[in-house]
């Protein structure tokens, strides 16, 4: 199968010839696949129509109708006179400095946010979490746990633990289409200050992986985060999983201290 000169090596699964999905279908499922998870990595070049055809047993229409579907998804781009390459998905990029939420950041880009709530309870801190927070072992904590959607596609998911009893009223809110910043602030008094953010490598485990829409061990970008008010006390700490062919982080940097 192909895969010399930095050519893409071609998906070892075969087409169903006896299904019900057409066969371009399910040969732009198997390249959406190798893109998506990382496989094929951007700017890699596809193996000719020809090949790819022949490799697969499909007609050069079929193979044509695959390629203009991942090309208008934005995953292939194609060059006259040099065929197709890998572009990537697009990603969505976040700013590490600013202390503000995932909706409002993405509003400000302009994109289309949405919230599925999976999980809003009162529970137990786990040992870490309460030390983070500053509050005995065994407090009790809102846990609040969300998928996180950028125009339709989900992106990123997300555990919250934020300490009780302040924030006991929170389950009686709607988190589906509003910025926790802004319910904390208006209905909690919560005047955000200062806080820390670390990013780093993540596979997917199973569960992540079924909420995002990837395969379980796809690379993710975890960032975890803990938020202090003008009080100086610890109000969240949240750890969220970020989809990593999908998004960047961008961290803006200034003049060192003292530096003239």
């Amino acid at each position: 199968m192909p895969g010399g000169d930095g050519i893409a090596e071609l998906p070892r699964r075969p087409i169903r010839k006896n299904g019900a999905v057409p066969y371009y279908a399910q040969l732009a499922q198997l390249f959406r696949d190798a893109i998506v998870s990382g496989e094929w990595e951007p700017g890699r070049p596809l193996p000719s129509e020809q090949v790819i055809g022949e490799f697969f047993g499909l007609s050069r229409t079929a193979v044509r109708q695959a390629l203009a579907e991942l090309a208008a998804e934005g995953l292939v781009r194609k060059e006259k006179g040099r065929g197709s390459f890998v572009r990537g998905p697009r990603r969505t990029e976040f700013v590490v400095q600013e202390l503000r939420g995932f909706f409002d950041e993405m509003s400000d880009q302009g994109k289309v946010v949405s919230t599925d709530v999976l999980l809003l309870e009162t529970t137990t801190a786990p040992p870490d979490e309460a030390a983070l927070l500053g509050i005995p072992t065994g407090s009790k904590v809102v846990q609040l746990d969300r998928l996180r959607r950028v125009d339709g596609e989900p992106i990123c998911f997300a555990r919250t633990f934020l300490p009780l009893p302040r924030f006991a009223g929170l389950a009686g809110q709607d988190l589906s289409s509003c910025s926790l910043y802004e319910v904390l602030h208006s209905v909690f008094g919560v005047e955000p200050s200062t806080g820390w953010r670390t990013v780093e490598a993540a596979a997917a485990d199973r569960s992540t992986a079924r909420h995002l829409g990837v395969r379980q061990g796809s690379p993710l970008l975890l960032l975890t985060s803990l938020n202090v008010d003008a009080t100086g006390e610890p109000f969240e700490h949240f750890s969220a999983w970020y989809r990593a062919d999908r998004t960047s982080f961008r961290i803006e940097v200034g003049p060192a201290r003292g530096a003239s």
